[in-house]
């Protein structure tokens, strides 16, 4: 029997988003799955658009942040893999097929990523630097994510004090911890590419170098860094 995947999507006004993002999920080949939907606040019956497909839970929150929201929606989970989804994304129909395959075959391995393409609907924004031709680059965004329960609660939840940067933040301590990932090499994710992408504000380098200074702190501790 297939292991059951637990679907987190975080969503805050994306009530235009998130019917596409949805029917992509329902659109899996693979099966069983949950799908959860965490309403951090929204005030264009996002929840409302969430409640409308058949099977999906929907958590109605106040707004408190995207950490909390994907927080919340694990502990209100029960499957064996979490696969998180942002809302403004889409995956292709054999996403989840891949990744459980390949991760179900390495029990080594904690966290499996896929392959992403691009879609834009404005103009190529100046901090995107991916591919613009169609081509496909591995995908680090939680979009991409499959992860073992047990590999998520010994990393811990997202850092909730952190509004920007909070899954490179959260990747920086698993791969602290020794967590090893896989790719999946099929393209599983279409990213949506719309001018308010989170990643476009995180280009601050306060942050990223914010992340950097907690990941060596953390080896310090552990003794790992002289």
């Amino acid at each position: 029997m297939n292991p059951l995947v637990s679907v987190i999507i975080p969503v805050h006004n994306g009530a235009h988003f998130l019917p596409d993002s949805l029917a992509s999920v329902f659109a899996q080949e693979y099966r069983p799955i949950e799908v959860i939907v965490a309403d951090d606040g929204s005030t264009d019956g996002s929840a409302d658009v969430a409640e409308s497909f058949p099977g999906v839970r929907c958590l109605r929150l106040e707004k408190g942040g995207v950490s909390r929201a994907r927080n919340l929606a694990v502990a209100a989970s029960t499957g064996e893999w979490l696969a998180f989804l942002d809302a403004d994304d889409r995956w292709f129909p054999r996403k989840l097929t891949e990744q459980v395959a390949l991760g179900e075959a390495r029990p080594d391995a904690g966290l499996v990523l896929c392959r992403e393409v691009h879609r834009f609907s404005v103009d190529i924004p100046e901090w995107f630097h991916g591919p613009t031709d169609g081509s496909a680059v591995t995908a680090y965004e939680p979009s991409a994510w499959l992860v073992r329960r047990a590999v998520f609660e010994r990393v811990g939840g997202f850092d909730e004090a952190r509004s920007l940067g909070e899954d490179t933040q959260w990747l920086s301590r698993a791969w602290d911890l020794g967590i090893s990932h896989l790719v999946a090499e099929e393209i599983g994710l279409e990213r949506h590419i719309h001018g308010a992408n989170a990643t476009g504000l995180i280009q601050n380098r306060r942050v990223v170098f914010d992340i950097l200074r907690e990941s060596v702190e953390r080896k310090r501790a552990r003794g790992a860094v002289e």
